[in-house]
Order: structure tokens, then C-alpha cells, then sequence
């Protein structure tokens, strides 16, 4: 009785956790589809003109927090801190491969990352990026085992759902804003394709690197429904950013791509 009193706490928190993270989320795309995309408003409206410029550092950094913090406590209401060896595989791998291609060009492409982020490790990689690589692989890695009983099959659909964010994320972070840059411009919105596959190798190497560290136990106790709400508003924002701006083929590219491994898992 105890238990199941504390885990219905959890879950209402869990319920407001994600509505503030909705909100904020609702916040940012209504200020960058306002003064972000039109930004001559800002002569009609003097008065948010000392928010524009922080603003695009506020929001995109309380985004990560906000929805790690999300995460973390979800997890750690069901587990305790056997989720920690998954969070320090996923950031030591995505920040090892965010090092390696911000210096060398792979497996990514050549990129950099600007201070809007924040502090950068070694001058490179922002401290937040390997959260937020966590925060969306590990509830990938949680529905892919739901939907897969193979080992390869579970791997793949958790990297293919880890790098369909990156459909939308990059067109919104690096062409209509400029969180990082490209060294050389690719038909993709700005992004070259050989990034896709270096988000995919990415990928596979965390979801295989959560298998290493016994993650998937710790998976199976996460509500399936839960992540697939979660994931779904994290990715909301950069999807609502792409739609604004009229980036059609990002969004549909995202959505064809999660119709096909929603069909996988029904199947």
C-alpha cells in the first residue's frame, strides 16, 4: 500500500513535470515564431527588446534542463540510481563522438558549436549536449524494447527513434537558429547527410553500450506510455520551430519515419 501511494505521487508529479515542460516548450516557439521569425516587431514592441537576444539562450538551455530533470525523477521514482550507468554510457559516448567531430569533421561533418549553449567542454562540445542525448535515448531505448524481441532489432529501432529527432532538431538549431554551425552547407536544410549516418552510428553505439551496462532491466520497469509521451514533447519543439517556419519536408520526413516504426511495432 505504501508503494503504491508513493508511486501515485510520483505520477502526478511526473503529470506536472511534463505540463511545465510542455508550457515552456509552447513558450519558446510562440516567441521564436513571433519576434524570432519577424524580428522588425520588435520595433513595435520596444519593450521586449532587451529579452530578444537572451532569450534564445534561456529557452534552448531550459529546455534541456527542464526535460532531463523530467526524466531523472521519473526514473529515479521507479528504479532508485540504477539509471546512473546509463546516463554516464550515453554521455561519455555522445560526448567522445560530439569531441571527435567538432575537431576532426566525423563522423558528423564538419561543425562547431557557438557560445549560446553555454560552457563548452574544451572549448567544443557544451556541458548540456550529452544530456540531452540521454534524454532522448534512453526513452528510445526503453520503446524499443517494448516494440522488438531481438537484440538487433531492438538496437536499430532505439538508434533509428534516437536519430529521427535529429530530422527536425538540426534544420531548427543550426539553420533557423544558430546553436552550431556547418563548415559546409548540405542539401539538407543546410545539414550534409554524411551527419545522419554519424547520428545513427551514434546511436547504435549508446543503445549497445545500455545493453553493456544492464540498462535493460531498469528499461522494463519504465511504463512504455510514459516515455512515449515524453518523447513526444521533447520532440514537439523543434517539430512546432520547423512548422513555423514553413520547413515542411523536416516534419514530414519526422513523421513518416515514426509511422513506419509505429507500424514495426504494431506488426
Amino acid at each position: 500500500m505504501a508503494d503504491a501511494a508513493r508511486l501515485a505521487g510520483s505520477t502526478h508529479i511526473e503529470r506536472l513535470g511534463l505540463a511545465v515542460l510542455a508550457l515552456f516548450s509552447a513558450a519558446s516557439v510562440a516567441g521564436f515564431a513571433s519576434f524570432g521569425l519577424h524580428p522588425h516587431l520588435l520595433a513595435r514592441f520596444p519593450s521586449s527588446a532587451w529579452f530578444y537576444a537572451p532569450a534564445f539562450q534561456i529557452f534552448a538551455r531550459g529546455h534541456v534542463v527542464i526535460a532531463f530533470l523530467v526524466l531523472a525523477y521519473s526514473l529515479t521514482a521507479r528504479v532508485g540510481p540504477r539509471w546512473i550507468p546509463a546516463l554516464l554510457v550515453a554521455g561519455g559516448l555522445s560526448l567522445g563522438a560530439e569531441l571527435l567531430g567538432t575537431a576532426t569533421g566525423f563522423p558528423f561533418g564538419g561543425y562547431r558549436y557557438t557560445p549560446m549553449l553555454g560552457y563548452r567542454v574544451a572549448g567544443l562540445v557544451p556541458f548540456l549536449i550529452p544530456f540531452s542525448w540521454f534524454m532522448m535515448a534512453f526513452p528510445a531505448y526503453v520503446l524499443a524494447r517494448r516494440a522488438s524481441r531481438g537484440r538487433f532489432a531492438r538496437l536499430t529501432l532505439g538508434a533509428v527513434l534516437l536519430t529521427t529527432w535529429d530530422l527536425t532538431l538540426d534544420p531548427a538549431m543550426s539553420s533557423l537558429t544558430h546553436y552550431w554551425v556547418w563548415e559546409s552547407a548540405g542539401p539538407y536544410y543546410g545539414m550534409p547527410l554524411v551527419n545522419l549516418a554519424g547520428w545513427l552510428a551514434t546511436s547504435l553505439g549508446i543503445m549497445a553500450g545500455f545493453d553493456a551496462v544492464r540498462a535493460g532491466p531498469v528499461a522494463d520497469r519504465i511504463p512504455a506510455r510514459l516515455m512515449a509521451v515524453y518523447y513526444v514533447t521533447v520532440l514537439a519543439l523543434s517539430v512546432a520551430m520547423t512548422l513555423a517556419a514553413g520547413y515542411w519536408w523536416a516534419v514530414v520526413a519526422t513523421l513518416a519515419v515514426l509511422l513506419v516504426v509505429w507500424k514495426w511495432a504494431r506488426a
